[in-house]
């Protein structure tokens, strides 16, 4: 039965965890140090906390590519969760239920569409970075398919409810990376957007 103070803290240390890549070796003396901080945090010292870095940044963000087998997709994909996503092209909230347990790649889009960069000659790496998905069901995907940015953010995402829409999906509010097709101007406001709202749980 964890205090209030202490479920702060737990979830602190999960966002910590999850965005540093900490059991990707040595595992056992890092379980042993996560057990001596749970212990600490039992009788109510939560200053361990401090000694857990992430290395979540701007820069790993856009050039970290998009994998199933990678912790930070699974990471910033239940970071995307918590905005409670809603619908691009409807406005609806996202069963996320369903998007997580079957971990189904239609149910994530490439936001600036991978057609449309591929004849861009942007290179499969960029196109898949982390920084360019979200959440979507896979009948709205197919209705945006190959479309620019400039056309179904414009045509397709409702006007009434836009910003809500958008800013639920850790998306950029300056619509001139749209209007533009501005792929690079995209990738570095959207991991801003996603830096500051890691650092909101954490800090």
């Amino acid at each position: 039965s964890p205090t209030a103070e202490q479920v702060i803290a737990l979830r602190k240390w999960f966002w910590k965890t999850a965005f540093s890549r900490r059991y990707s070796a040595q595992t056992d003396d890092k379980m042993n140090a996560d057990i001596a901080f749970m212990k600490r945090l039992v009788e109510g010292d939560s200053s361990g906390l401090k000694e857990y870095v992430p290395e979540i940044t701007k820069d790993v963000l856009v050039k970290q590519k998009f994998s199933k087998s990678h912790p930070y997709t699974r990471a910033l994909l239940l970071l995307l969760a918590q905005k409670a996503p809603l619908d691009l092209v409807n406005g609806a909230k996202i069963d996320l239920g369903d998007a997580l347990s079957a971990f189904n790649r239609k149910e994530y889009h490439h936001i600036f569409p991978r057609a449309f960069l591929m004849g861009r000659g942007v290179s499969a790496d960029k196109i898949n970075s982390l920084c360019n998905f979200c959440f979507l069901p896979a009948a709205a995907n197919k209705k945006i398919a190959h479309r620019s940015p400039s056309d179904y953010i414009f045509n397709l995402v409702p006007e009434a409810s836009k910003k809500i829409i958008l800013e639920s999906n850790l998306m950029p509010l300056r619509m001139e990376v749209y209007s533009e097709d501005n792929y690079e101007g995209f990738l570095a406001l959207r991991a801003e957007m996603i830096g500051q709202f890691f650092d909101s749980l954490v800090i």
